[in-house]
């Protein structure tokens, strides 16, 4: 098993492009997008001919922003993942990569059919969106209806509201609201339907898209604890790429008062 670490970095340049005024426009600059992998034997998740030259590179470089590339999504994300599993597999056949992800609502991103209770109406129909069909979970505390498929539909095609998954669920939800307003309270495990519903595991423990294309391959994809990006291994190669990045950039001036609170501090 080979560990492959994801992340992304940001950072800004003043460099004028060929065609470009010299004169350098006041701001941060052009904003500049990287989102790389790496990996132990080469460090970066790339291919090298025989004289060594990088012919395949899983790295994705876009500058977003007015003028520029559109900004950084997960279907961006997908494809880009798409190539690196080629490279990989063309780099290390008949072996298992293990992607390791930052928590990020791009990373997290779940299909356009992904069940979601709080996007649901009490009643069948409306304009509320078809939600792919299901299996009553495991969880559920009604014995006779677990493991039971689901429609999401109704008999005229129409997409089932909160109250009739519910009831095919065996819960009795009559004088139950269907959305508590503004949020449900906190740690509440009933309050109103749709809270009620988002709690059965298969809402609950969803596979995201990266995590479907991964394993769809035959590899392993794994998630950083919420808030604790600095886990990433790779959040260190982005260190050391963008650091004298910001040194460059401070005057001296600044540079010697951002040393006097950090000796201050210890």
């Amino acid at each position: 098993m080979t560990l492959i670490p994801v992340d992304v970095g940001l950072t800004f340049s003043n460099r004028t492009q060929e065609g470009e005024q010299k004169l350098q426009r006041k701001g941060r600059g052009r904003l500049i997008h990287v989102s790389d992998f790496i990996e132990e034997e080469n460090g970066r998740l790339i291919i090298r001919n025989e004289d060594g030259d990088v012919v395949k590179d899983a790295r994705c470089i876009i500058y977003p922003g007015v003028g520029g590339d559109p900004w950084w999504d997960h279907a961006q994300l997908l494809v880009q993942v798409d190539k690196a599993i080629a490279i990989f597999e063309e780099a290390h056949p008949d072996c298992v990569a293990l992607f390791v992800f930052d928590q990020s609502s791009a990373h997290a991103s779940l299909g356009p059919d992904a069940l979601r209770a709080f996007d649901m109406n009490r009643s069948n129909g409306g304009k509320q969106r078809k939600q792919k069909d299901t299996v009553i979970p495991m969880n559920n505390p009604h014995p006779e209806f677990r493991g039971k498929a689901q429609k999401m539909t109704d008999d005229a095609g129409e997409a089932k509201g909160l109250q009739h998954t519910l009831e095919e669920r065996g819960f009795d939800v009559q004088g139950l609201r269907a959305k508590c307003a503004p949020v449900c309270p906190v740690e509440n495990e009933g309050c109103c339907m749709a809270r009620l519903l988002s709690k059965q595991d298969d809402f609950r423990l969803q596979e995201s898209l990266l995590e479907r294309k991964l394993t769809a391959r035959g590899h392993i994809c794994v998630f950083l604890p919420k808030f604790h990006c600095e886990l990433n291994p790779i959040e260190m190669v982005f260190y050391l790429f963008i650091f004298p990045i910001i040194l460059a950039k401070l005057t001296l001036p600044v540079l010697g008062l951002v040393q006097v609170q950090i000796q201050a501090s210890l």
